[in-house]
């Protein structure tokens, strides 16, 4: 049974960091993280971490930001708890929070929701700008091995050219020799 007195399956950290497909120690360093703000997670009878829903749901929001986002983790956080309903968090911490964060926000939490979905439509923004970035990089790469390849044909053109040249220039030496010899030297073969 959870805080809110519903029957509700528990999970313990192996099975949620299995089904986040995460390192123990990173669960345990995300869950350390979230309470540092606040964030409470119920407690088994040898003091480990009981997680709930709830508490995968927001895990799993903290490793989108993580991960995939690549947001920092005081950052995200700070963005997966200001989500949360207010009975997740105890108020103490979570004013004393606000109160000491460099960037000052609002407690109203629609304009939190704002501020995180201005941050992912930059970040949005980013990812386009460096797909449009690899795909220009990639495009100016072919363009070099074309221009590479090119060059290559032209240099053995060039060279081909250059032996058929000496070759016919070295036949034409050696029937001046033929010419040049007299009749006895011609017949004899010296």
């Amino acid at each position: 049974m959870n805080n809110s007195g519903t029957n509700e399956k528990a999970y313990w950290s192996k099975e949620v960091a299995d089904v986040l497909q995460v390192a123990g120690s990173t669960m345990r360093k995300w869950c350390l993280a979230l309470e540092d703000k606040g964030y409470k997670f119920d407690r088994g009878a040898n003091n480990s971490r009981v997680f709930y829903n709830e508490d995968i749901l927001a895990l799993r929001r903290l490793k989108e930001l993580v991960q995939d986002k690549k947001m920092a983790l005081d950052v995200s956080v700070n963005l997966v708890i200001s989500t949360l309903e207010d009975d997740r968090r105890t108020r103490g911490v979570h004013e004393e929070n606000a109160v000491t964060q460099d960037v000052t926000v609002s407690n109203d939490s629609g304009h939190e929701r704002v501020l995180l979905n201005q941050v992912l439509d930059k970040l949005e923004q980013m990812e386009e700008f460096n797909r449009t970035l690899a795909s220009q990089l990639e495009k100016q790469n072919k363009y070099i091995e074309e221009q590479l390849h090119k060059r290559d044909e032209h240099i053995m053109a060039a060279l081909r050219e250059s032996m058929e040249t000496k070759k016919l220039i070295a036949a034409s030496q050696e029937e001046k020799k033929e010419e040049n010899k007299s009749f006895w030297q011609r017949l004899f073969g010296k």
